[in-house]
Protein backbone atom coordinates (compact mmCIF):
# COMPACT_ATOMS: atom_id res chain seq x y z
CA UNK A 1 0.00 0.00 0.00
CA UNK A 2 1.21 3.54 -0.72
CA UNK A 3 2.36 5.10 1.88
CA UNK A 4 0.30 8.59 1.85
CA UNK A 5 1.59 11.48 3.17
CA UNK A 6 0.31 12.61 6.52
CA UNK A 7 -2.08 16.52 5.44
CA UNK A 8 0.07 19.47 6.24
CA UNK A 9 -0.56 20.63 10.53
CA UNK A 10 -1.50 17.00 11.59
CA UNK A 11 0.33 15.21 14.22
CA UNK A 12 0.86 11.34 13.17
CA UNK A 13 0.70 10.00 16.55
CA UNK A 14 -1.96 11.52 17.84
CA UNK A 15 -4.31 12.66 14.82
CA UNK A 16 -4.47 16.36 16.33
CA UNK A 17 -3.36 19.13 14.07
CA UNK A 18 0.30 21.29 14.76
CA UNK A 19 -0.76 23.87 15.90
CA UNK A 20 -3.22 23.04 18.58
CA UNK A 21 -0.69 22.85 21.66
CA UNK A 22 -1.31 19.95 24.42
CA UNK A 23 -3.20 20.81 27.36
CA UNK A 24 -0.92 22.49 30.16
CA UNK A 25 -0.74 20.96 33.68
CA UNK A 26 -1.44 23.12 36.57
CA UNK A 27 1.23 22.97 39.29
CA UNK A 28 -0.71 22.85 42.76
CA UNK A 29 0.11 25.89 44.99
CA UNK A 30 0.70 25.07 48.42
CA UNK A 31 -1.64 25.42 50.93
CA UNK A 32 0.13 28.10 53.48
CA UNK A 33 0.15 26.38 56.39
CA UNK A 34 -2.19 27.42 59.18
CA UNK A 35 -0.93 28.28 62.93
CA UNK A 36 -2.47 25.68 64.98
CA UNK A 37 -0.78 27.13 68.40
CA UNK A 38 -2.96 29.69 69.41
CA UNK A 39 -5.81 26.93 69.13
CA UNK A 40 -3.81 24.84 71.21
CA UNK A 41 -2.39 27.43 73.46
CA UNK A 42 -6.51 28.05 74.07
CA UNK A 43 -7.30 24.03 74.59
CA UNK A 44 -4.13 24.45 77.79
CA UNK A 45 -5.78 27.45 79.13
CA UNK A 46 -9.35 25.86 78.94
CA UNK A 47 -8.14 22.72 80.64
CA UNK A 48 -6.26 24.37 83.12
CA UNK A 49 -9.40 27.09 84.51
CA UNK A 50 -11.82 23.52 84.48
CA UNK A 51 -9.15 21.73 86.46
CA UNK A 52 -8.70 24.97 89.01
CA UNK A 53 -11.97 25.15 89.28
CA UNK A 54 -12.68 21.56 90.19
CA UNK A 55 -9.95 21.58 92.73
CA UNK A 56 -10.73 24.56 94.47
CA UNK A 57 -14.35 22.78 94.75
CA UNK A 58 -13.01 19.84 95.90
CA UNK A 59 -10.79 21.26 98.26
CA UNK A 60 -13.88 23.23 99.75
CA UNK A 61 -15.27 20.17 100.74
CA UNK A 62 -14.29 18.06 104.49
CA UNK A 63 -13.56 14.83 102.12
CA UNK A 64 -10.09 16.80 101.50
CA UNK A 65 -8.78 17.31 104.83
CA UNK A 66 -8.54 12.64 104.55
CA UNK A 67 -8.08 12.29 101.16
CA UNK A 68 -4.14 12.19 101.88
CA UNK A 69 -3.50 12.91 105.21
CA UNK A 70 -5.77 9.68 106.76
CA UNK A 71 -3.80 10.27 110.10
CA UNK A 72 -4.39 12.46 111.61
CA UNK A 73 -7.99 13.27 109.73
CA UNK A 74 -9.82 10.47 109.43
CA UNK A 75 -11.34 10.61 112.55
CA UNK A 76 -12.42 14.38 112.23
CA UNK A 77 -13.99 13.75 109.40
CA UNK A 78 -15.51 10.48 110.39
CA UNK A 79 -17.15 12.25 113.10
CA UNK A 80 -18.27 15.47 110.88
CA UNK A 81 -20.42 12.90 108.96
CA UNK A 82 -21.66 10.13 111.30
CA UNK A 83 -21.65 10.93 114.87
CA UNK A 84 -24.56 12.78 116.05
CA UNK A 85 -23.34 13.13 119.15
CA UNK A 86 -20.94 16.15 118.06
CA UNK A 87 -21.21 19.79 117.29
CA UNK A 88 -19.51 19.00 113.76
CA UNK A 89 -22.02 16.60 112.85
CA UNK A 90 -24.59 19.53 113.61
CA UNK A 91 -22.60 22.18 111.53
CA UNK A 92 -22.95 19.37 108.65
CA UNK A 93 -26.74 19.07 108.90
CA UNK A 94 -26.41 22.29 108.66
CA UNK A 95 -24.46 22.29 105.83
CA UNK A 96 -21.65 24.11 106.83
CA UNK A 97 -18.57 22.63 105.69
CA UNK A 98 -15.25 22.60 107.40
CA UNK A 99 -13.68 25.47 105.81
CA UNK A 100 -16.53 27.47 106.59
CA UNK A 101 -14.79 27.89 110.32
CA UNK A 102 -11.70 27.04 109.48
CA UNK A 103 -9.85 29.25 106.96
CA UNK A 104 -6.44 28.67 106.95
CA UNK A 105 -3.93 31.24 105.17
CA UNK A 106 -1.54 29.68 102.63
CA UNK A 107 1.32 29.95 105.16
CA UNK A 108 -0.86 27.31 107.67
CA UNK A 109 -1.36 25.30 104.80
CA UNK A 110 2.32 24.71 103.49
CA UNK A 111 3.19 24.17 107.71
CA UNK A 112 0.62 21.87 108.03
CA UNK A 113 1.77 20.11 104.91
CA UNK A 114 5.19 19.68 106.21
CA UNK A 115 4.25 18.73 109.64
CA UNK A 116 2.51 15.82 108.37
CA UNK A 117 5.23 15.08 105.61
CA UNK A 118 7.77 14.79 108.58
CA UNK A 119 5.14 13.51 111.12
CA UNK A 120 5.44 16.19 113.25
CA UNK A 121 3.02 15.41 115.13
CA UNK A 122 1.24 13.48 117.82
CA UNK A 123 -2.15 11.47 118.63
CA UNK A 124 -4.31 10.01 121.24
CA UNK A 125 -5.82 6.22 121.15
CA UNK A 126 -8.70 7.50 119.32
CA UNK A 127 -6.33 9.22 116.82
CA UNK A 128 -7.11 12.82 117.62
CA UNK A 129 -4.84 15.47 117.29
CA UNK A 130 -3.09 15.68 121.22
CA UNK A 131 -2.08 19.55 120.09
CA UNK A 132 -4.42 22.35 120.75
CA UNK A 133 -4.91 23.54 117.27
CA UNK A 134 -7.66 26.35 116.39
CA UNK A 135 -8.89 28.00 119.64
CA UNK A 136 -12.83 29.29 118.36
CA UNK A 137 -13.64 32.46 120.24
CA UNK A 138 -16.41 34.82 119.78
CA UNK A 139 -14.64 36.05 116.52
CA UNK A 140 -14.85 33.24 114.93
CA UNK A 141 -18.17 31.60 116.03
CA UNK A 142 -20.45 34.92 116.47
CA UNK A 143 -20.17 36.01 113.24
CA UNK A 144 -22.71 37.63 111.16
CA UNK A 145 -24.38 34.17 109.20
CA UNK A 146 -23.67 32.14 112.25
CA UNK A 147 -24.55 32.56 115.86
CA UNK A 148 -25.75 36.16 117.00
CA UNK A 149 -24.03 36.70 119.97
CA UNK A 150 -27.05 38.11 121.25
CA UNK A 151 -29.19 35.74 120.68
CA UNK A 152 -26.54 32.87 122.56
CA UNK A 153 -26.86 35.13 125.62
CA UNK A 154 -30.59 35.40 125.59
CA UNK A 155 -30.42 31.80 124.83
CA UNK A 156 -29.17 30.79 127.84
CA UNK A 157 -30.31 33.44 130.32
CA UNK A 158 -31.20 31.69 134.18
CA UNK A 159 -29.22 28.55 133.53
CA UNK A 160 -30.94 25.81 134.86
CA UNK A 161 -34.08 28.08 136.64
CA UNK A 162 -31.42 29.71 138.63
CA UNK A 163 -31.94 33.39 138.48
CA UNK A 164 -29.21 35.57 137.49
CA UNK A 165 -26.72 32.32 136.36
CA UNK A 166 -26.07 32.90 132.51
CA UNK A 167 -22.87 31.06 131.11
CA UNK A 168 -22.62 33.25 128.64
CA UNK A 169 -22.67 36.03 130.47
CA UNK A 170 -20.73 35.68 133.55
CA UNK A 171 -18.22 37.88 135.71
CA UNK A 172 -15.70 36.47 133.20
CA UNK A 173 -17.53 38.34 130.68
CA UNK A 174 -16.18 37.24 127.37
CA UNK A 175 -12.48 36.55 128.47
CA UNK A 176 -12.77 32.72 127.65
CA UNK A 177 -13.25 31.19 124.29
CA UNK A 178 -15.84 29.19 123.11
CA UNK A 179 -13.91 26.22 122.80
CA UNK A 180 -13.50 26.41 126.66
CA UNK A 181 -16.60 24.64 126.78
CA UNK A 182 -17.76 23.61 123.47
CA UNK A 183 -15.62 21.25 121.44
CA UNK A 184 -16.73 19.85 117.64
CA UNK A 185 -15.06 17.09 117.64
CA UNK A 186 -14.70 15.88 120.90
CA UNK A 187 -17.07 16.11 124.32
CA UNK A 188 -17.92 19.44 125.38
CA UNK A 189 -17.38 20.15 128.58
CA UNK A 190 -19.28 22.78 131.84
CA UNK A 191 -15.98 24.42 132.04
CA UNK A 192 -18.00 27.02 134.58
CA UNK A 193 -18.20 23.86 136.77
CA UNK A 194 -14.73 23.76 137.21
CA UNK A 195 -15.67 26.59 140.17
CA UNK A 196 -20.35 25.96 140.31
CA UNK A 197 -22.63 23.51 140.43
CA UNK A 198 -24.46 24.29 137.29
CA UNK A 199 -26.89 22.07 135.00
CA UNK A 200 -24.72 20.03 133.05
CA UNK A 201 -26.11 19.57 129.25
CA UNK A 202 -27.03 16.10 128.15
CA UNK A 203 -24.01 14.62 126.74
CA UNK A 204 -21.29 17.01 128.58
CA UNK A 205 -18.44 16.17 130.81
CA UNK A 206 -17.87 17.62 134.93
CA UNK A 207 -14.71 19.40 134.65
CA UNK A 208 -12.11 18.58 137.21
CA UNK A 209 -12.88 20.51 140.21
CA UNK A 210 -11.25 23.21 141.67
CA UNK A 211 -10.18 24.71 145.24
CA UNK A 212 -11.53 28.38 144.34
CA UNK A 213 -15.41 28.80 144.56
CA UNK A 214 -16.31 31.72 142.47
Amino acid sequence: MEHQPNPVGTDESTGKGASEAPASVETPTPKRSRKRWPIAVAVVAVVLVVAGVGFTVWHSQPTFCNAICHEPMDPYVEGYYGQPELMAYTHQVEDIACLDCHVPTLEEQVTEGLSWIRGDYEVDEAGMLTTVGVRSDSAMCATSGCHEWNDVVAATENWGGEEGVNPHFSHQGEAIDCSNCHSAHGTSIMYCNTCHDYEVPEGWIEPVKSNTVA
